[in-house]
């Protein structure tokens, strides 16, 4: 028994789900559950949910497998995965893609390195392989997997032909000493590392993150998506090199053919589609181009409101919009003005705060009058996929935040908690990354004491004296 999939607080062993997509590819399916019929070392056997993803025929499976499916509407393989997450009710969610046979240690690597982190993702190794022949047809659907189909399991026996692997991912789980190094820094991107073929984490952690968007139609990378958004919901990952699953031919990369993809127009335009369909859902540097404006932006700020001391004012007509236009430098961001800051009263209404940054903002929506949005209040289950900005920031005094680069910032979000940028004693803005905050909101640990950093260090400095106003072609146009 493998203590791994038991529970120690009532002895009974992890209940797991094993998700199978799937599509027109019989032979396949009864290999892989033959494969998962012989996993060694575990207290119980796992449920195995196949997710037909539309297929003309449903797949054949033996008793005690469930089968669930979708319409055919293209390739939606990440609703289909979906699908079959929803259907089960596993402490552990596993997913193997299709075309991807488990080696007999796979189910027990993977349980073993989930034990106890409810907060982690683990990914497999997949290796690549020809397979040696089917065994002759015969009729499906009542297989006998002890007996009928692959009796002597062990995936390596079932490889005809062993292929090299691809210099990625490899290359990054060493660089990332197995997707560990550099865990809560923004630039990280550990991420990439993901691979939908072989990988599972808790139910947990996949419904705090929304689970894989069904939405997502076409191949590739909504691994990619789920991940990021399991990281940016304080989730961590480990590579597991142990729990090995075969692939049935060579990577997708290796299937463009001696030339490559840049030769090979079909695959080129597949992954720029991929691309392009990742850069609106993953608010990362590393998916996006710089200076782009997208509706899920990179980085969310707050004006709040003064509270009442003039030690905290943050309004004054001009202040708030200098601030506002301060930040547009960043261009992939989002501003929020709490309206009773910015609709401080004057003595002529059209000259309020509020007034001159509807005036000077009409055509931009990036900046709007509202109360602070709920990016900043924790997630739940089953209110989709979650994605939240990767930084986000508080301002509590006018100020020319956006003087500090981007990146810059980015680099200022601890892995825990929040820094503060001071200015003679008195806090300009709050900044923490949407992770950090996450690993506080949904797994409980503790922010610590927030570090202040001087903000003139940094290149920031306040607007204006407290309370008071600023000239805004000054700050504009430089006059």
């Amino acid at each position: 028994m493998n203590a791994a999939t038991v529970d120690p607080a009532t002895a009974k062993p992890v209940t797991v789900d094993v998700v199978i997509p799937y599509y027109r590819d019989q032979r396949m399916l009864d290999r892989i559950l033959a494969a998962l019929r012989h996993q060694t070392g575990l207290a119980a056997p796992p449920r195995v949910i196949v997710a037909d993803d539309g297929s003309p025929t449903p797949p054949a499976v033996p008793a005690g497998v469930t089968v669930v499916r979708q319409d055919d509407r293209g390739f939606r393989a990440s609703a289909a995965r979906h699908l079959g997450a929803g259907t089960g009710d596993g402490e552990v969610l596993l997913f193997l893609d299709g075309d991807t046979v488990p080696g007999p240690d796979y189910v027990a690597a993977l349980l073993a390195a989930l034990d106890g982190n409810p907060d982690l993702l683990v990914v497999g190794r997949r290796r690549y392989g020809r397979f040696a022949e089917p065994v002759e047809d015969r009729p499906r659907g009542d297989i006998d997997l002890d007996s009928d189909v692959h009796a002597d399991i062990d995936a390596d026996t079932h490889v005809a032909e062993v292929l090299p692997d691809p210099d990625w991912p490899a290359a990054f789980y060493a660089e990332t000493d197995g997707l560990t190094r550099g865990e809560g820094q923004s630039g990280a991107g550990l991420w990439r590392g993901v691979l939908s073929a072989v990988f599972g984490l808790h139910r947990r952690l996949y419904d705090v993150a929304g689970g894989f968007d069904p939405d997502i139609v076409g191949y590739g990378g909504e691994d990619w998506d789920l991940a990021w958004r399991c990281e940016q919901v304080g989730g961590r990952f480990r590579y597991v090199p142990e729990a090995v699953a075969w692939h049935d031919g060579p990577d997708w990369g290796g299937r463009a053919g001696a030339g490559g993809e840049s030769d090979d127009p079909e695959h080129l335009a597949q992954k720029n589609a991929e691309t392009a369909r990742l850069a609106p859902l993953i608010a990362n540097p590393l998916t996006r181009p710089a200076g782009g404006i997208f509706a899920l932006p990179l980085v969310a700020v707050h004006i709040h409101a003064a509270n009442g001391g003039a030690g905290f004012a943050v309004a004054g007509t001009g202040a708030v919009a200098a601030t506002c236009a301060s930040l547009l430098h960043w261009a992939d961001v989002a501003v929020t003005v709490d309206p009773a800051t910015a609709g401080r009263a004057t003595a002529d209404p059209a000259t309020s705060d509020a007034a001159v940054i509807a005036e000077l903002f009409a055509a931009d929506p990036r900046v709007r009058l509202d109360p602070r949005g709920p990016w900043w209040e924790p997630g739940r289950a089953g209110a989709g996929p979650r994605r939240r900005p990767e930084v986000l920031v508080d301002i509590h005094r006018p100020c020319t935040l956006g003087a500090l680069g981007l990146q810059r910032l980015r680099e200022l979000c601890p892995s825990v908690g929040s820094v503060t940028l001071v200015d003679e004693g008195r806090v300009l803005a709050q900044v923490r990354s949407s992770r950090a905050l996450a690993r506080e909101q949904v797994w409980g640990v503790s922010p610590g004491a927030t570090a202040g950093i001087p903000a003139s260090e940094v290149g920031v400095r306040p607007l204006g004296a407290d309370g008071a106003g600023v000239r805004l072609e000054r700050v504009l146009g430089g006059w």
